[in-house]
């Protein structure tokens, strides 16, 4: 093998290595890159979710309590009539 033959060995390795590259690691990469912002979107968006669930457990909370008071105060004038 001539130093001629092993130059033109690595061209077209290299060619064909920046073929591959754009036509199917390129796109790959790309597709990756929105998937990832997709998901941290995704996540912000659950995050808010959970918070918001949590204020409404909360208000629920307290609402079950101020109904049970008047339930507790609506036996006590029910049974002093």
């Amino acid at each position: 093998m001539t130093l001629n033959d092993a130059a033109m060995i690595v061209s077209v390795t290299a060619t064909c290595g920046g073929i591959f590259y754009k036509a199917c690691l390129s796109p790959l990469e790309r597709s990756i890159d929105k998937l990832s912002k997709l998901i941290d979107e995704q996540s912000e968006v659950v995050a808010g979710h959970r918070v918001k669930l949590a204020e409404i457990e909360s208000s629920c909370h307290s609402a079950h309590h101020r109904i049970d008071r008047l339930d507790h105060i609506v036996d006590e004038w029910k049974g002093g009539r």
